[in-house]
């Protein structure tokens, strides 16, 4: 009975630890600025809404490849952000929110070519400035070959 539980004590522990390292950290706004005081890296943003399907593709297919997640976990902080949301965002003392239906740090960072498009992807670099605006869906293959692309070119610490 001792060894049952001893083995399931260990299985079961070992499953969630190998879940835990294929799930894609996401932060707030407001995290991914106060963990890079600590440690610069690029930020990755994902604009997404609710009625989009290509958003929801890139959620439940993209976001979830082991490659992709392990690339993000380690090299970025990752924002998924809904473009509709009606939270407030605090960055650096300035509020940004909800204007008629579409988030204002949304028209900031994903205004690309006079529109917006869902979903957008924008690299922002550690220093905070955009450096890719992606306004399609990426597959895994896709984001994975742009983001090890971007890390190849960026200058280094």
């Amino acid at each position: 009975m001792k060894k049952t539980l001893l083995f399931f004590f260990i299985f079961s522990t070992s499953i969630l630890l190998s879940q835990k390292n294929h799930t894609l950290k996401s932060y707030s706004f407001e995290e991914a600025y106060k963990l890079q005081e600590k440690e610069k890296r690029p930020i990755v943003v994902f604009f997404h809404t609710n009625w989009c399907k290509y958003c929801f593709a890139m959620k439940k297919n993209t976001f979830i490849n082991k490659k992709v997640v392990a690339l993000l976990n380690k090299e970025f902080y990752f924002i998924s952000f809904n473009a509709e949301s009606k939270d407030l965002v605090n960055i650096k003392d300035k509020i940004f929110k909800n204007k008629s239906g579409i988030h204002e740090i949304v028209e900031v960072l994903a205004f690309k070519n006079n529109t917006i498009s869902y979903p957008s992807t924008i690299i922002l670099s550690a220093n905070n400035t955009i450096d890719e605006q992606i306004d399609s869906f990426l597959s895994a293959k896709e984001i994975s070959k742009i983001l090890t692309t971007y890390l190849s070119k960026r200058p280094s610490n």
